[in-house]
């Protein structure tokens, strides 16, 4: 009987054929992913840091006695199989050492609360002392760190002192006078229309007590930006948002504009993250100035120059000494008291001995915002009711009073059950996608590319309302996705 044949050839035919195509698959090791990187993407994206890292740990490696301590802190410990993997022959001894390496970087970045690749920029290895299991890897000392390893968000312009902002000390009481934040998945979004809730960091129901190793004579209490919509104004009078009377009225006018055009679709505030130094308009940030001023050295001579430059924004300015700088502080207006804190962030000041401004800021900083970029929306959300009262510190006429008062902000939005809950943050522009799609390729006055901070601007200025849209919704998901893994 014939051999059967499939589209013209037979069983052998097609044996043979596939033993033609076989290939002899070679053994990877770190030295030819450090000579053909580009080849070896898969393998590097492991690796915090990338290709400069690879080198990094190549270079180790290629040593007579490579520090695999250091080489697990340089890889992390997603990336320590994979390094010990392609180490030929690497013993029990190394793999032990590579592993406590990637251990002690992720148990770092977990007590500092920053990320890996961070706390591997503080590792230094000091090369007069050998030690495979880490005798000679330590922290960078911060004298020897620049601006950006000290302090990674920019909480203050001028560099830290020889200190990493991270390792600050803020001691405080909590009041637990907020509700719980609430679980919310963005597919809940979809179809509804966002409006931006652009808002400071700060902490809410805390009384902060110190920094580091000045004690407040006085606690400072924290009134909360992102989490106000939780707070006891929340609680009381059904307050989502606090602001200047101006900022208020435009939002409640463009939330009724939204209704009107998106059919009555739900309209929504969602929070969104500003730079750090935005604290200083909060008249709380004033307060731990006023605090760490009093506790720093600063010379008769240095505080006479400050004062006579504050003196030429407030005639009224009590002076940097006075027994009365905090009440100063908490009682001139935001724009002032931002001038105060700026000043004393500029490198004259910083100079001369005034204390650090990101202590202040960090020190009221909401914890679980301590880290957090800026324009990442999601973290606060509540339903915008256009019919729901205005509420004012002091109210003309009949004008509604608030119950409870915000000391920086005359007046606050309110919506019955307003609160809907607290998202994963992200980047604005995976929400506010039709403004960042009428900007693009749009160029600055002297011809340079729109960037985010323009693309900020616009927003806050514009207040665009957004409709959540499937495409939107599948941007973010995707999002989240990868930054989850």
């Amino acid at each position: 009987m014939a051999e059967e044949t499939i589209q013209g050839g037979t069983m052998e035919d097609y044996a043979e054929y596939a033993k033609s195509l076989a290939v002899n698959i070679p053994e990877i090791t770190w030295k030819d992913v450090g000579n053909v990187a580009l080849d070896f993407t898969p393998i590097i994206g492991d690796i915090k840091g990338g290709y400069e890292t690879v080198q990094m740990i190549g270079e180790e490696l290629s040593k007579e006695d490579p520090n695999y301590y250091m080489i697990g802190a340089l890889g992390g410990l997603g990336a320590a199989a994979t390094i010990i993997g392609l180490v030929p022959g690497v013993g029990d001894v190394a793999k032990t050492a590579i592993m406590a390496g990637a251990r002690r970087v992720a148990q770092g970045a977990s007590d500092v609360g920053r990320g890996a690749l961070e706390f591997v920029d503080r590792i230094e290895v000091d090369p007069n002392t050998l030690g495979a299991l880490g005798g000679n890897v330590r922290l960078k000392p911060a004298s020897k760190a620049n601006k950006a390893d000290l302090d990674p968000l920019g909480y203050q312009k001028t560099r830290m002192r020889d200190a990493y902002l991270a390792d600050t000390d803020v001691r405080f009481t909590d009041l637990n006078e907020n509700l719980p934040r609430k679980p919310m998945s963005w597919e809940e979004t979809e179809g509804k229309v966002i409006l931006p809730f652009y808002g400071d960091r700060t902490s809410g129901g805390l009384l902060v007590e110190g920094v580091n190793d000045v004690n407040f004579d006085t606690p400072v209490y924290t009134e909360a930006g992102v989490d106000f919509m939780r707070g006891p104004a929340a609680q009381t009078d059904d307050a989502i948002w606090a602001s200047n009377q101006s900022i208020i009225s435009r939002i409640d006018d463009e939330a009724e504009k939204a209704a009107i055009k998106f059919d009555n679709d739900d309209i929504i505030g969602m929070t969104g993250s500003m730079a750090p130094d935005a604290n200083d308009f909060a008249t709380f940030t004033g307060s731990a100035m006023a605090e760490l001023v009093k506790a720093s050295k600063i010379t008769k001579k240095s505080a006479k120059e400050f004062d006579e430059i504050m003196k030429s924004i407030d005639p009224d300015f009590v002076g940097v000494l006075s027994p009365k700088i905090r009440e100063w502080v908490e009682t001139t207006t935001s724009p002032k008291r931002k001038s105060f804190i700026r000043l004393m962030d500029s490198a004259p000041m910083q100079a001369k001995g005034f204390p650090s401004p990101a202590e202040a800021r960090y020190s009221v900083t909401d914890p679980t915002q301590r880290d957090m970029p800026a324009g990442m929306f999601g973290l606060g959300v509540a339903k915008i009711d256009t019919s729901a009262p205005l509420l004012y510190n002091t109210p003309k006429g009949n004008l509604p009073k608030a119950n409870v008062p915000h000391s920086t902000y005359n007046t606050q939005m309110t919506s019955k059950g307003g609160y809907l809950g607290s998202l994963p943050p992200v980047p604005q522009g995976l929400i506010f996608t039709d403004i960042y799609n009428a900007m693009q390729g749009r160029l600055t006055k002297s011809g340079q590319p729109l960037n985010e901070a323009h693309k900020t601007y616009a927003i806050k200025t514009k207040m665009p309302a957004q409709k959540v849209t499937p495409e939107i919704l599948e941007g973010v998901l995707g999002y989240l996705s990868r930054t989850e893994r």
